[in-house]
């Protein structure tokens, strides 16, 4: 038995046991993982994403998946797991995995120290036909202030982005301002400008299993609200016009802005039940 660290060269080899949506991550600066192997077969495999790490002397890593075959295996993939974060100084560990498939790994954590709920999870997902037909939504008129993200040099994007981080704002990725224009949805992302100055952003990424995720919404200004569903529906029309109306939207309501998007737009849609937990790695 033994562990490999995950990497972009040797991602491709796990691609029937690590979910696609996650695996694309691999490669990602705050991004890592490993898998424990037995004669090259794969028995347990984790990947977690280290976040506050902007704030000095808070970083923590969040599990985002991890599938245990057997305690031994569990017992190496955690002492790896350990081992690597030591190098980052990391203080807390937390976890959020799908109760409906998790018991085993559920049981490895708390053998492992963490702590464990059962909750509502923070994503939440609707059809884009749903969302796009909203009686609300289809009122509203985007403003000429408001273009498709493809209309940004690379270059710009990343002051843009820059300029957002530095007023706390990056949606869900913590690496956002490193990350290609290409990351993104260049048709159905948008960005606001006025007087040659960009206030707003709605970013969106289309997911290797063919979902989007919106990953970033943030605008600033007096009509923060107006502003937002402006782009909002700006990203619905030509998300219509790209895409079916089978395809699924995802929100990872991660803050107040991101929760209140939610019940506006998907009142009736509930988390999938998960399990939740966390544990400390050192003192801060």
């Amino acid at each position: 038995m033994e562990s490999v660290i995950l990497s972009e060269d040797n991602i491709e080899q796990y691609s029937g046991y690590i979910p696609e949506d996650i695996a694309e991550n691999i490669g990602r600066v705050y991004y890592n993982g490993i898998i424990v192997k037995v004669a090259e077969q794969p028995v347990a495999g984790m990947i977690w994403v280290l976040r506050n790490y902007k704030k000095k002397g808070e970083p923590t890593s969040h599990i985002e998946w991890l599938v245990v075959s057997d305690k031994e295996a569990g017992n190496l993939l955690f002492s790896e797991y350990s081992r690597l974060l030591e190098d980052e100084d990391v203080v807390k560990s937390d976890f959020s995995l799908p109760a409906r498939t998790s018991k085993v790994e559920r049981a490895i954590l708390k053998e492992h120290g963490f702590t464990s709920a059962l909750m509502e999870g923070d994503t939440i997902s609707a059809r884009l036909s749903e969302i796009s037909d909203l009686g609300f939504i289809t009122k509203i008129e985007p403003s000429e202030d408001i273009k498709a993200l493809y209309d940004i040099p690379q270059r710009g994007l990343n002051t843009v982005l820059k300029r957002m981080v530095s007023k706390g704002h990056f949606g869900i990725c913590e690496d956002i301002e490193l990350l290609s224009r290409m990351h993104f949805d260049n048709n159905v992302s948008c960005f606001s400008e006025q007087d040659g100055v960009v206030n707003g952003l709605f970013l969106c990424h289309l997911t290797a299993s063919g979902k989007l995720l919106v990953e970033m919404m943030t605008y600033i200004g007096k009509d923060y609200v107006k502003g937002l569903l402006q782009m909002i529906r700006f990203a619905l029309i030509n998300a219509d016009y790209y895409y079916s109306g089978d395809m699924e939207v995802v929100i990872d309501r991660h803050n107040y802005a991101s929760l209140a998007l939610g019940e506006k737009f998907l009142p009736r849609s509930f988390g999938i039940p998960v399990y939740v937990g966390s544990r400390e790695e050192r003192s801060a």
